[in-house]
């Protein structure tokens, strides 16, 4: 009987494990099976990044493009959003991370903005702009440079965003007296001061090359992952920086340029450049436009649109 108990003990608890092993097979599979639906915005080169006016159009509207032939929550065309813009601000001993109603409400209601489009494998980024205050990226104190590059890498921890991206525009240097002058070298601090910051590992810092974001030391170029050109095609990149981390491309979505056919016609021979990024793009169908170089660049793809349009309702 002793015998037969402990046979009896011994082969409950070998199901009992068994079982849970199997339970545990199946958290695992159900687990990587998750991020199935990320594996095609993940590995195609060039990467596709939007910027998203939030003032005017839902983010969400950048995931209703997939390719043709494949399902529709299985293969998305769009890598990045760009939430733009929140705002430097600052005085001669102050500068401030500035978020406007529209940026802020995105940032609270990010389970269902910002979530829905990450699930998708798609990157969101934080916009950054200068706010006509006379402090921007460029002039910053270090004491100032410190403190803004903190805020904003609190900011992308918070609130779960891939990254940051910088435009230096509209900053108005020169409009205060008592800043630094605005360099290449000051804004080039600001950046590696970010990519040093622990809570930036893994993040995404990218800018659009224009203003002092031209004269990035290679310091700043090494801690960039990319860059966009002012907008129109044919642009090298920049001397230092990889063409593995340029867009040689830039499309202003609602004016139509480049063309349709520069645009084609830069992407036959688009070589090996890391990104195309399209501005200004809205809440309606923009796969024409994308499939001006969808199927040059990504081995004869081409782009589908769901039909679905989010309207901005906050």
């Amino acid at each position: 009987m002793k015998n037969l108990f402990f046979t009896l003990v011994t082969l409950i608890m070998v199901l009992f494990v068994t079982s849970c092993s199997n339970n545990e097979d199946l958290v695992v599979a159900s687990q990587d099976a998750q991020p199935v639906a990320t594996r095609g915005v993940s590995v195609k080169t060039p990467k596709l990044t939007t910027y998203i006016e939030t003032n005017d159009i839902n983010p969400l509207n950048m995931g209703e493009y997939y390719f043709t032939g494949t399902e529709a929550d299985k293969d998305y065309v769009v890598d990045h959003v760009i939430l733009f813009a929140s705002n430097i601000r600052g005085t001669v001993s102050t500068v401030e991370l500035y978020h406007n109603p529209n940026q802020t409400y995105i940032l609270n209601n990010r389970n269902t903005l910002v979530k829905p489009l990450q699930d998708k494998g798609i990157k969101v980024l934080l916009g950054l702009l200068g706010d006509h205050t006379g402090v921007g990226f460029a002039n910053l104190t270090s004491a100032q440079i410190t403190s803004f590059a903190n805020q904003v890498a609190d900011c992308i921890e918070v609130n779960g965003l891939d990254g940051v991206d910088f435009d230096d525009e509209y900053a108005e240097y020169g409009k205060i007296s008592g800043t630094p002058s605005p360099s290449g070298t000051n804004f080039s601090s600001l950046i590696t001061a970010l990519r040093a910051n622990p809570k930036m590992s893994g993040k995404l810092i990218t800018a659009f090359h224009y203003g002092y974001a031209q004269y990035f030391n290679q310091n700043a170029l090494n801690a960039m992952n990319y860059m966009w050109p002012n907008f129109g095609y044919g642009y090298g990149a920049p001397s230092g920086f990889s063409n593995s981390k340029w867009a040689s491309m830039s499309i202003q979505y609602t004016d139509g340029y480049p063309s349709a056919r520069q645009i084609q016609s830069a992407a036959q021979n688009y070589g090996d450049y890391g990104a195309i990024m399209m501005f200004n793009v809205r809440n309606y169908d923009a796969s024409g436009t994308m499939n001006n170089f969808a199927s040059r660049v990504w081995g004869g793809k081409t782009v589908s649109y769901t039909g679905t349009s989010y309207p901005k309702n906050y």
